[in-house]
C-alpha cells in the first residue's frame, strides 16, 4: 500500500534565499514550478560552479519537522520558510524516502526524489541552530516527471509510489 499525505502550502519565490510565498495553487512546468527561481533545466553547481542538469527542480519539507522544530528551538517556522515549494503532511519527517522514489500528487503529477537536502546557511536568520537541527530531515529534492501544465493546491493527495 502506498504511504500517503495531503499538500499543506505550495509555495514559489522569483527571489533566492529565503522564504518561499504561499500560493492558491502552482503551475507545474517542464522543470519545476513556473515563476519560482530554482525551476529550470539546468543549475550551477556550488560545487564545481559550472553549469549542470537542474535536479534540485521542486524542494519538499515535512510540516512535521516544522512543528518539531518550532517546538525545540521556541521559533515560528511556517510553510515556505526554509524554501520549500511543497510543504507535506502525513509522510513523517520524509528522511525514509529513497533517491529515485516517485511522488504522485493528484491522478497525474510525478516527481521524481532525487535526493535528501542537506540544510544551508540560508536558514540561520531563523535561528543559530537551526542547521544543525535540522539536519537528516531538511526534506527532500525532486525533478517534475509529469504533470506539465497541471496545477498543485493545499489539500491536494500526495503519495509515495
Amino acid at each position: 500500500m502506498a504511504k500517503k499525505g495531503t499538500i499543506v502550502a505550495v509555495c514559489i519565490s522569483s527571489k533566492g534565499n529565503v522564504p518561499k510565498y504561499p500560493q492558491e495553487e502552482v503551475q507545474v512546468g517542464q522543470y519545476g514550478f513556473v515563476g519560482d527561481i530554482h525551476a529550470g533545466e539546468t543549475r550551477m553547481s556550488h560545487r564545481t560552479k559550472q553549469e549542470k542538469f537542474n535536479d534540485r527542480q521542486v524542494t519538499l519539507v515535512a510540516q512535521e519537522v516544522l512543528d518539531s522544530l518550532n517546538q525545540e528551538l521556541e521559533i515560528f517556522l511556517k510553510p515556505g520558510d526554509l524554501a520549500e515549494n511543497i510543504t507535506t503532511e502525513g509522510l513523517g519527517d520524509l528522511s525514509d524516502i529513497l533517491d529515485g522514489s516517485l511522488l504522485q500528487i493528484g491522478d497525474r503529477v510525478v516527481l521524481k526524489v532525487t535526493e535528501q537536502n542537506n540544510p544551508c546557511k540560508n536558514i540561520l536568520v531563523y535561528h543559530r541552530l537551526l542547521v544543525k537541527n535540522i539536519y537528516g530531515r531538511r526534506g527532500l529534492l525532486a525533478i517534475v516527471k509529469e504533470g506539465v501544465d497541471l496545477r498543485i493546491r493545499p489539500g491536494d493527495i500526495i503519495q509515495v509510489l
